[in-house]
């Protein structure tokens, strides 16, 4: 690479992309503390709100004056006085709790959150903090808000109806890694890729034998693991905060020799659950429950007495960082081969290949965003998941053996579409074209407007037969779904069927009567035989559709009728798992347990295509 890329180029680009990567790692860090912020705030003002006693009730009023004679004067009307934010919270708290109440946070043992309490508009933990506007309150109103680098989120009063004050959160950076100043591992990795940058500079071949791309992957992996460290720091400061406000809430909500109720509690959480526990570690730690990982930590309120903070830990969501961060690292390879290319390419072929990568960029941005990203996604949150409750989960090989028995119809759809092709294929006369567009309808209709259709006919008396609906019945109703992918696939593997009817030369059925042949040796000895590449295409392509079939069973059945999940196929307990009661990550799960099933048809498929296309 010496008398092509110089040593500035390679450097510049590999600096470039360390540069957006150690960006990328910044920006997530600060929305770690941004959200902490805000979910410290809100936590915040739900405890002043449960601890602060309201204002002692008013004195009674005087008793009017006499006036001359011994008549009493009425008292003189007073206009009403105009609502303000400051009356509604004098009127919710009272006020020399709520100055105490806020001035002691900063007390709390443990505490790491720099907190102010507005009351109204005016600060009560720093009386030297400037006021909030007049303007910011009804702002609040509609939810929290970040300005001037604060989490601001309202106070409101007891009722939960009116804003009466603010509570706001100064996050605090906190180192992210083990290197002094708070750097992580992705700025070591990136001095490591910027000298690698530089070294392939003066050698020719070290781009193809991929130090350079290594580590760009590692300064990638390097960014990632700063941003899963940022994301569970916020998510360990939220959890040891909190369970500081808790304990103090439980010293202070109940009256004397009265035990605070964990219900009390639950009401300051948000976003988090409270259960009763038993002593644990006092560092917040990782555990599954039920399958899912949360984030806990043991919270003691009482003599003896424990309970458990529980949350979605927030660096579960870190992955979808690796989104910029790859491509980031990588921009520093693909810019030195790029140049490289350029030097060695001539200028009309580099025009024509810079071109066609233009207009390949927006679907090639597209598969990476929408199907790659995703996918190498879903396969890190089924590595999260808890297999073994899966596998013992009896809904999960009860979906596999339903989708199994469910594509047992595809052989029979087969048949029936090589019977129908042969027929349409040997009376070529007038109305034949009519005859495979009525094929072909079905299959080319929305699947739900099919589903619909078929589950009137069903409920009008299961296709005239004067039975009950073969849908609610547990005998039926995979037998009734079947039945209508039957009808539904027909005319697609016909027309496919019919394609490879038109490729076979004539020449071997004219031999073939020439040899005396009848109609069944012709189709057994000529017509089979070459027609094989078709017939195994259309059985596997099949066979995958009908293990990823979802729409029937959602329109028809939802999967029932229950309790047996009789119609509960793979694809549909996937969707009932994601977005039922369990996680997404025992959904992707069992996701990539249903691709491994693909695979078993797809490999062959893809042979068999590719012979195909070495013959063509």
């Amino acid at each position: 690479m010496n008398s092509r890329v110089g040593a500035a180029g390679a450097s510049t680009a590999a600096t470039v992309a360390a540069a957006l990567v150690l960006i990328v790692v910044t920006t997530a860090q600060r929305r770690y503390e941004r959200a902490f912020a805000f979910r410290m705030a809100v936590t915040t003002a739900a405890y002043i709100a449960a601890v602060t006693p309201p204002p002692p009730p008013p004195p009674p009023p005087r008793r009017p004056r006499a006036g001359p004679r011994g008549r009493r004067q009425p008292p003189a009307p007073q206009p009403p006085p105009a609502p303000t934010a400051l009356s509604s919270a004098a009127r919710s708290y009272d006020l020399p709790s709520l100055l105490t109440q806020a001035r002691a946070l900063r007390t709390l043992p443990g505490w790491s959150s720099d907190v102010e309490v507005y009351f109204g508009t005016a600060p009560l933990v720093d009386a030297t903090a400037p006021p909030l506007s007049p303007d910011d309150l009804p702002h609040l109103a509609a939810g929290g808000r970040w300005r001037n680098g604060v989490a601001l989120v309202p106070l409101k009063d007891r009722d939960g109806q009116e804003v009466v004050g603010a509570v706001a959160v100064l996050p605090r950076p906190a180192p992210h890694g083990p290197l002094p100043g708070g750097f992580g591992f992705v700025f070591p990795a990136a001095i490591l890729a910027v000298g690698a940058a530089a070294t392939i500079a003066f050698r020719e071949h070290s781009l193809r034998r991929g130090g350079y791309v290594g580590a760009a992957l590692l300064l990638a992996l390097a960014g990632y693991l700063d941003v899963r460290a940022a994301a569970r720091q916020s998510m360990d400061r939220w959890l040891v905060d909190t369970r500081r406000l808790l304990q103090e809430a439980a010293t202070r909500l109940p009256p004397p020799r009265t035990r605070v109720a964990i219900t009390d509690l639950v009401s300051m959480v948000r976003g988090g659950e409270i259960v009763a526990g038993e002593p644990g570690e006092s560092a917040p730690r990782r555990v599954r429950i039920d399958g899912e990982l949360r984030a806990v930590v043991a919270v003691l309120i009482g003599s003896g007495r424990w309970i458990e903070l529980r949350s979605v830990p927030a660096e579960a969501e870190a992955p979808t960082w690796l989104i910029l961060l790859v491509p980031c690292a990588l921009l520093g390879p693909m810019a030195i081969g790029a140049l490289r290319w350029a030097e060695r390419t001539p200028a009309r072929s580099r025009r024509e290949t810079t071109l066609a990568w233009i207009l390949l960029a927006p679907a090639a941005l597209h598969l990476m965003i929408f199907t790659i990203g995703p996918a190498i996604y879903a396969v890190y949150l089924a590595t999260l998941a808890d297999f073994r409750a899966l596998v013992r989960d009896p809904l999960t090989w009860n979906s596999f053996v339903t989708s199994g028995a469910y594509a047992l119809y595809v052989p029979i759809s087969v048949a029936l579409a090589l019977g129908a092709a042969l027929a349409v294929h040997r009376y070529k006369r007038k109305g034949s074209s009519l005859y495979r567009a009525a094929f072909l309808l079905p299959y080319v209709c929305s699947v739900v407007a099919v589903a619909l259709l078929w589950q009137a006919i069903y409920r009008a008396g299961s296709l005239g037969l004067g039975r009950p609906d073969w849908l609610s019945n547990p005998n039926t109703a995979l037998l009734a779904v079947m039945l209508v992918s039957i009808w539904v696939h027909v005319g697609g593997q016909m027309l496919v069927f019919l394609a490879g009817l038109d490729a076979i030369p004539p020449a071997y059925f004219d031999a073939a009567l020439v040899d005396g042949a009848g109609a069944w040796s012709r189709f057994r000895r000529v017509t089979l035989p070459l027609l094989r590449p078709v017939t195994w295409f259309v059985f596997l392509t099949g066979m995958i559709s009908a293990l990823q079939m979802v729409t029937l069973v959602f329109v028809l059945t939802q999967g029932g009728p229950f309790p047996l999940h009789v119609t509960d196929v793979v694809v549909h307990r996937i969707y009932r798992t994601a977005f039922g009661p369990q996680a997404v990550g025992m959904a992707s799960a069992l996701a990539l347990m249903l691709a491994v099933v693909l695979l078993v048809f797809r490999w062959p498929q893809l042979a068999l295509l590719r012979r195909q296309v070495r013959h063509a």
